[in-house]
């Protein structure tokens, strides 16, 4: 559901986030009704079970607090799932998996000024949950 909006990032393009919100909004109606359903039926299919991290990164585009906040929220009941498998530590692995996403997103994008200005607006947007080190 994100393709092009991936694509323009590593084109380093600023993706337009009025349609961004839509597919965005779009995109975690589809995410929350999958999440709902036993893990044994999620999908791997991205036009109806969305990628966490995809719903994530577009989020920090369209710099909606409530967005993102509710992105993590998905990441966390993905994470709690696989540590019921796995029996981690969730709190931890959510902040290690979240930093590891803004690391993947960072990376994607191709244009270093662009990048130094999303970079500083993820700090803000996530700062109260998660620091956010790039070395």
């Amino acid at each position: 559901m994100f393709s092009v909006m991936v694509e323009e990032l590593t084109r380093g393009i600023k993706p337009d986030t009025g349609p961004l919100k839509k597919r965005f909004d779009a995109a975690m109606t589809k995410k929350l009704a999958v999440v709902k359903l036993p893990p044994a039926f999620w999908t791997l299919d991205p036009k109806i079970n969305p990628r966490a991290d995809h719903l994530f990164w577009a989020s920090l585009l369209i710099g909606d607090r409530q967005r993102v906040e509710l992105s993590i929220s998905v990441i966390a009941a993905e994470l709690e799932q696989n540590s019921k498998i796995l029996h981690g530590d969730l709190q931890q692995d959510l902040a290690a998996l979240i930093q590891r996403s803004i690391c993947d997103f960072l990376d994607t994008i191709n244009n270093t000024l662009y990048r130094q200005k999303l970079e500083r607006e993820t700090g803000e947007l996530v700062q109260e949950y998660f620091q956010v080190n790039r070395a």
